[in-house]
Formats: C-alpha cells, structure tokens, sequence
C-alpha cells in the first residue's frame, strides 16, 4: 500500500510540469500576397494567457494535412515586429494553393508547439480558427485543423 501511494506522487510529480504547460500559446496569424506566386507576408501575434509575448524566439514550418510528406515548407526564424508587443513576421513560400497547417516551434521564454490552420488561394476574407498545441512531452500533428485564412 505505501509503495502504491508513493509511486502515484511520483507519477503526479512527473506529470505536472507538462500539465502546467499545455496550451500555454496561441497565435494569430495573418498573411498578405508578397511580390511572387504563392509567397505571403505573414504576421503572427504571440499570446500566453491573452497576454502579448515579446522577445521570443521562434520558428515556423508548414505542411498540407491532405498531402503528408509531400507539401513541406522548411522551418524558418519569425522577426519580432519593432514597436508591436508580441507581433512577429516571416516570409511564408508555398508549393500550391489549398489547405496548410503552420507548425510554430516557440523556443524561449518557454517552450511549445502551436498548430494553426491556413487556406490560401480561394478567397482573402478571414475566419476565425482554433490553434493547436503540443509541448515536448505529447505530439497532436496528426489532428485535424479547421480552415483559416
């Protein structure tokens, strides 16, 4: 019996900084046309609580739900936005219009994964989405994403 209380306080002890992280971002993503086919100016605000994160460190990468392994866009470093708390921007390059899924990789001051949905080449009028999370202790790429503009 104190062996069996005491392995349940090891495994709660275990789990809860990884309980007390989980959906600790979201992010708000809006995309502009760029210069070239298929080539966006993005901007990402960075939420923590609904509160702004600034000084971050992150990267973002983004893949077609429809087509895995074969649409990938390879990870790159967002810039913070001068004079804008928690607003971050990049460069998103794609190989086609559909359905893509950001994958943010948020580095510092703590660390998760977010997941947000983006369609590109049907339309520019905004809906609203739900971003999803994974810190470094649970994978959810294989869940569904909604559309998002």
């Amino acid at each position: 019996m104190k062996n069996s209380i005491i392995y349940a306080w090891a495994i709660t002890l275990t789990l809860l900084p990884s309980i007390a992280q989980a959906n600790m971002a979201e992010t708000q993503t809006h995309c502009m046309p760029h210069k070239q086919l298929l080539a966006y100016t993005c901007q990402v605000k960075l939420l923590s609580h609904n509160e702004p994160v600034s000084n971050a460190s992150m990267s973002v990468s983004a893949d077609m739900p429809s087509m895995p392994m074969a649409h990938n866009m390879r990870q790159i470093m967002v810039s913070p936005v001068v004079g804008l708390a928690g607003q971050y921007e990049f460069i998103l390059e794609l190989e086609m219009v559909g359905q893509w899924r950001l994958v943010y990789n948020i580095l510092t001051p703590f660390a998760d994964r977010v997941h947000e949905p983006l369609v590109v080449g049907t339309h520019d009028k905004s809906k609203p989405h739900k971003t999803l999370h994974e810190n470094s202790m649970q994978d959810h790429s294989r869940m569904p994403s909604k559309e998002h503009d």
